[in-house]
């Protein structure tokens, strides 16, 4: 009997051995699974990634372009030229220019080439008619007054021997010399050449010429108001004669003086 209690006892301890070994076993595989499922959870940030299975990191390296500041902020600039707005005109980054047309520089003379003798004042003996040319220049029909020829040069400015044309006969009907110039209302002046264009302004500049004109203080032609290198020039050419001095530049007046050569 008492056998038989120490084999029942021997046996129950065996048994609670096997529970506890069991009992371990749970709670290992327990705690590693609990590892694993807080590995699997894990949250990847920035550039490291973990495979559940191996525990590792990978780093997955992305490739930088380092940009100057300088390129950023001209892209930025394009980006913002190349944007349409629809609630306003719309920038192209390519725009039209137009071509502007250079203006031909004015001619003018020295200090020295206004003393030529070529536009010096006119001499009561000086006795030189210039011929009659195909061209029909319109200083030829009123060579004979050098204050009409030199008037002539300051209605062509800025405008056609066309445009002037229209206007001289009936201009000189009203002003046929420097002294009825000096004399004449400006508006009246004005309303012959309103179609010429800067009336006013031709208007006032031909009544001062005038009274210079008429003056006795002036040498040469180029000391005169509104005489520049086309006036002083065709002075030469149908005034004094001594067109053999002066190289023109006018289109025009430069076959007059081929003609005459």
């Amino acid at each position: 009997m008492a056998e038989d209690n120490m084999k029942m006892t021997e046996d129950e301890l065996v048994a609670e051995k096997n529970v506890l070994l069991c009992t371990v076993d749970v709670v290992g595989s327990q705690n590693n699974s609990h590892e694993n499922l807080k590995k699997e959870k894990k949250i990847v940030t920035g550039n490291d990634k973990v495979t559940p299975k191996e525990g590792k990191t990978e780093s997955k390296k992305l490739q930088v372009r380092k940009i100057s500041p300088y390129f950023c902020s001209t892209q930025q600039e394009e980006e913002n030229e190349n944007t349409v707005s629809f609630g306003g005109p719309t920038k192209s980054k390519v725009q039209t220019r137009k071509t502007k047309r250079k203006k031909a520089r004015t001619p003018v003379l020295t200090a020295a080439q206004k003393r030529d003798e070529a536009y010096e004042r006119k001499t009561p003996d000086n006795t030189w008619k210039p011929p009659r040319s195909p061209f029909n220049l319109l200083q030829e029909d009123h060579a004979f007054d050098p204050w009409r020829v030199l008037v002539i040069c300051m209605l062509l400015n800025q405008t056609t021997g066309l445009q002037a044309g229209r206007v001289l006969s009936n201009f000189f009907q009203l002003c046929p010399n420097a002294k009825t110039a000096m004399e004449v209302a400006s508006e009246d002046i004005e309303e012959v050449i309103r179609s010429l264009g800067l009336h006013k302004k031709r208007a006032v500049g031909i009544q001062r010429f005038s009274e210079e004109y008429l003056s006795e203080s002036w040498t040469h032609v180029t000391d005169l108001t509104g005489v520049g290198k086309y006036a002083a020039d065709t002075y030469a050419i149908f005034c004094t004669g001594k067109w053999e001095r002066v190289r023109p530049v006018d289109h025009m007046l430069v076959k007059y003086w081929e003609f005459l050569s």
